[in-house]
């Protein structure tokens, strides 16, 4: 994947647009906040957050099939370029498997990367370095029956029996509520005893997040596998993969810039996010990015977006 300067270098002033169907992609939003502040690049940036939530009550897994998900993903990638972005990052891999599917895909007006590919070179480069080592990748409907993953991994030279996915559905949407809802121990270890039904792959075990919610909850993942696999499982997590990866390098240019800056964050959304709701993902991330925790309290919502 390449790195924002790669991508966007040559630019003074950087505007940001990350996507994701809820607030899971916000981890990101914070890990880069988190890693250009410290990094001191010497350029105005904006990281400008949307909801890509369709309606409320309704997400993308939801709709009746991938047409109809692209359909809508269309429109909401169409209304971000309201927003003037010079990048768009898909912080959701439902979404980022969708992205082929939608018309904005057969000409972007500017340079949009997922977080498949994240997550694919981070699970290829394990099961490449220890390959007697299992992969059972967890995810939404809409990611695993894309089969997304499992098609670029063997593409690769991943033996397909290595591979395992597991559909997690309505795990994200809990999450998106209160990533501390006390629901969500009982569904992380129902989800991952189902995977693990025929018996735990042989091998060391990874554990593939393939929904960006999911990193909120990864330590329930660690102790469901351990109980249902009978051994420790390492628990693979392309949120920072993706967030290491577009925040490498030194920000040596702009020689003329008074910079450093701090990015400037904002959060928008389609539907309305009740206070509870904001504020119980807000403590996940205040530690990591007081500024994309106080953009989510002072979201803004608007309503005709897409």
């Amino acid at each position: 994947m390449k790195s924002l300067l790669e991508l966007l270098g040559e630019k003074r002033e950087w505007r940001i647009v990350l996507t994701d169907s809820g607030l899971g992609g916000l981890s990101i939003c914070a890990g880069l906040d988190a890693l250009i502040r410290m990094r001191r690049y010497r350029r105005k940036i904006d990281l400008v957050y949307v909801n890509a939530w369709p309606e409320t009550g309704v997400g993308y897994n939801d709709l009746p099939d991938a047409a109809a998900r692209a359909a809508v993903f269309d429109r909401a990638l169409a209304a971000m370029l309201g927003y003037r972005p010079d990048l768009v990052i898909i912080a959701c891999n439902t979404l980022s498997v969708l992205f082929g599917l939608t018309e904005f895909a057969k000409t972007p007006a500017v340079p949009v990367v997922g977080i498949v590919d994240a997550g694919v070179d981070l699970f290829a480069g394990m099961l490449q370095k220890d390959t007697a080592a299992s992969l059972v990748i967890f995810g939404t409907r809409t990611t695993i029956n894309s089969g997304e993953h499992v098609r670029r991994l063997t593409g690769l030279g991943i033996e397909p029996e290595r591979i395992r996915s597991a559909v997690c559905h309505g795990l994200a949407a809990v999450i998106d509520r209160d990533p501390d809802d006390p629901a969500l121990p009982g569904l992380v270890e129902e989800c991952v005893s189902r995977s693990l039904a025929s018996g735990a792959p042989p091998g060391k075990l990874y554990a593939g997040l393939a929904c960006t919610h999911y990193a909120y909850v990864a330590d329930l993942f660690q102790s469901a596998l351990a109980r249902f696999a009978g051994r420790r499982a390492v628990v693979l997590d392309p949120n920072s993969q993706m967030i290491l990866s577009l925040a490498k390098g030194k920000d040596r240019g702009l020689a003329d810039s008074p910079g450093p800056f701090s990015p400037a964050v904002a959060v928008v959304s389609k539907v309305e996010l009740p206070e509870a709701q904001r504020r119980a993902v807000a403590r996940r991330l205040e530690g990591l990015s007081p500024a994309t925790a106080q953009a989510l309290i002072d979201y803004t919502h608007v309503p005709a977006l897409f």
